[in-house]
């Protein structure tokens, strides 16, 4: 399986310190990392915890498709969208 590039304390401490600063640019120059890794990592914790951090993308990606399949019909908002193949 992948490794990951950084691990879970780093990511965890990332989060931390954008949480404290509330600045993505400014967290990701100091930590040194791209600001797409910084907001994914804020997202998966935001969604899953701690627990999430060990892999952010997969987080993101379950949540993106859930969101897919749940969106409302702007005609009529208790039904959902029908899915297009």
């Amino acid at each position: 399986f992948l490794m990951s590039k950084y691990n879970l304390h780093f990511k965890y401490r990332a989060v931390l310190h954008y949480h404290q600063v509330h600045s993505q640019q400014r967290t990701a120059e100091h930590f040194n990392v791209s600001r797409t890794h910084l907001r994914r990592w804020i997202a998966a914790y935001r969604q899953g915890g701690i627990a999430a951090l060990q892999h952010p993308q997969a987080t993101f990606m379950k949540t993106m498709k859930t969101n897919a399949k749940t969106r409302l019909s702007p005609t009529n908002p208790t039904t959902k969208k029908p899915r297009r193949n």
